[in-house]
């Protein structure tokens, strides 16, 4: 009876810890890919954003006072940045339903842990905090946002 017991108890307690985990995707949407290569690997600062950015076709880059804002040639991927404290990728809206986990992925990897299950999802970026999010609201956009 205590095998079985103990058996039980450790079943239940692998289950709870997978609970907040899934696993990681292939990243294989140019917009995530994009917000993977500007916005994670150029965490915490940002600072080569700009360079990043490039790579991806985001070639002309305006400072509007309140962050760094620009687009590819065809204005089908957007970038927003604010040094130190936000970086958003925007696209037109995509029939992809795994464009979430692939964001979670992606940042889970940055964050070196497990991917979370759900967006937003709160992770350590470079030594600092970040949340990341995926709005599908008039298109996609993926966040990630420094706390207050």
């Amino acid at each position: 009876m205590k095998k079985l017991t103990l058996l039980t108890s450790i079943t239940l307690l692998a289950a709870c810890a997978g609970l907040g985990t899934q696993p990681p995707v292939p990243v294989t949407s140019k917009a995530v890919q994009a917000f993977r290569d500007i916005c994670l690997k150029t965490a915490p600062s940002f600072a080569e954003a700009r360079s990043a950015a490039r790579q991806h076709g985001i070639k002309d880059l305006t400072d509007m006072g309140f962050a760094t804002v620009g687009f590819n040639a065809d204005k089908s991927l957007g970038l927003q940045v604010k040094a130190s404290h936000e970086c958003v990728i925007t696209t037109d809206s995509q029939q992809d339903e795994s464009l979430t986990r692939q964001l979670l992925s992606a940042a889970a990897e940055s964050a070196g842990t497990e991917v979370p299950r759900h967006a937003p999802a709160k992770l350590i970026i470079a030594g600092q905090p970040f949340t990341v999010m995926h709005d599908r609201e008039g298109g996609e956009a993926f966040m990630m946002l420094k706390p207050e």
